[in-house]
């Protein structure tokens, strides 16, 4: 049950604990160690950029067809968030071997 009061809302434990669970599994994720710790920054910041440059390539391709840049973008986010994924894994791995050695 949600209460709006005029100074306060309140959240069922549910949605608490939730939010709890996601903020541990962000914190043990061995991910975020990766490039000394910059990583979960680096994503929200190079992922972005990759789009927006396969998109300006594209647009200048295409002669200037914003609909066909933005389909083909489209269709390529998969791809990177995939290539993204592989990326991490390789370097988890790669770290792994390191440790091992």
């Amino acid at each position: 049950m949600v209460r709006n009061d005029a100074w306060r809302l309140d959240f069922p434990l549910v949605v608490i604990t939730l939010v709890g669970e996601i903020v541990d599994k962000m914190m043990v994720d061995p991910a975020n160690d990766l490039f000394g710790g910059y990583y979960p920054f680096l994503r929200r910041l190079v992922i972005p950029f990759v789009l927006i440059m396969i998109f300006i390539f594209v647009y200048d391709l295409s002669n200037g067809s914003a609909l066909i840049s933005s389909i083909f973008t489209g269709f390529l986010l998969g791809p990177v968030l995939l290539l993204e994924r592989v990326m991490i894994i390789y370097l988890l791995k790669q770290k792994e071997n390191e440790n091992m050695s």
